[in-house]
């Protein structure tokens, strides 16, 4: 099968970008809509999933180090050994990107009644932290993404820079700014899927150590620093948006099922910027049960986002989701209707 790297969209659409921003909230804690032939019922925690990359000999942290320790730099220490040489060799890297790799075929490919809920929403694309395809099997059930050719057919790629002998656009293949899925939603409307922090067949792309955050926020500085951005009310008809950190900027942005840790310091770095630069009207929703004692809700107020308060029960994650993808349904359709000429 020729491989399609030519699929689009046209990412400006009239209107402000509606873009969720998803964790692994939307996986664990849900069972699979279809269940796991291997029997996994629930997706691994960012923990689990370290403790299975650990490398014999690493470091050994008390509860309290375990707790205090950000996880970029948690994996930088428990995926070399306590007395780790000056310079890693070729030998040690590549038993590092195996046993990534293992991690990532262990991670659960299913989706969840709450991924389902996203094709009803009717954002135009969807930003996901998660390595898995669990999204990508609420919106191409059955297909298996772990196949060259299924991601080759559904890929788009948006990259501004082009390869002079096959005149298509540069193929990205770690860190992938300007690439991700061309999907459907329920209502028949464009959808991208993107993988802002790769995704589990490309293990070189994961984003997991402080040295992976820190080469991805140069890129994404980089990629911010090229935009003559300028204040936009209505129309966006003239306006190239060909990556996901550009749509983060100017789209309205629904946080949901990620708890935006404080060591996400890239998508910090961006929330900051969004908010000191004139990008219209473009507003930030995060959702999480209320809390006061939160120091996440803190510094998203701090950062200009609002937090809705959709009334859930205390506890009632079912509940929660149910009501937050009302709110955001509804949010979405009327931010749509405003921004179209």
């Amino acid at each position: 099968m020729k491989k399609n790297y030519t699929l689009s969209f046209n990412t400006s659409n009239f209107g402000r970008p509606q873009i969720l921003l998803i964790g692994n909230g939307l996986e664990r804690g849900c069972a699979p809509t279809i269940p796991d032939p291997k029997g996994v019922t629930n997706q691994l925690s960012w923990d689990e999933l370290v403790a299975t990359i650990s490398v014999k000999g690493c470091a050994e942290l008390s509860e309290k180090e375990n707790k205090k320790i950000p996880f970029p730099l948690k994996y930088s220490l428990l995926s070399v050994p306590a007395s780790a040489p000056t310079r890693m060799d070729k030998t040690m890297i590549d038993d590092e990107e195996h046993r990534l790799q293992s991690a990532m075929n262990k991670l659960s490919q299913h989706s969840t009644w709450r991924l389902d809920e996203l094709k009803k929403l009717g954002a135009d694309h969807i930003l996901t932290t998660n390595y898995s395809y669990g999204l990508e099997q609420s919106f191409f059930s059955g297909k298996d993404f772990f196949k060259t050719t299924t991601r080759s057919k559904y890929r788009f790629n948006l990259n501004p820079e082009i390869n002079n002998i096959s005149n298509k656009p540069v193929r990205e293949v770690n860190y992938r700014m300007h690439t991700g899925y061309l999907a459907h939603n329920e209502d028949g409307s464009q959808v991208g899927l993107w993988h802002i922090h790769g995704e589990c067949t490309v293990s070189r792309g994961v984003v997991l150590g402080h040295d992976r955050y820190g080469r991805l926020l140069s890129r994404i500085e980089s990629i911010c620093g090229s935009q003559k951005y300028q204040a936009i009310e209505k129309s966006f008809s003239s306006v190239s948006l060909r990556s996901w950190p550009e749509l983060f900027l100017y789209g309205d942005i629904y946080i949901i099922g990620f708890g935006f840790d404080l060591s996400e310091f890239d998508l910090w770095w961006l929330m900051k910027r969004k908010q000191r630069e004139r990008m219209g009207t473009g507003r930030v929703y995060f959702y999480e049960q209320p809390d006061s004692n939160s120091l996440t809700q803190k510094m998203m107020r701090a950062h200009g986002a609002e937090l809705p308060d959709v009334g859930a029960a205390a506890g009632d994650y079912d509940d929660f989701y149910e009501k937050a993808f009302a709110d955001i349904a509804e949010r979405i359709r009327d931010n749509k209707a405003s921004t179209v000429l």
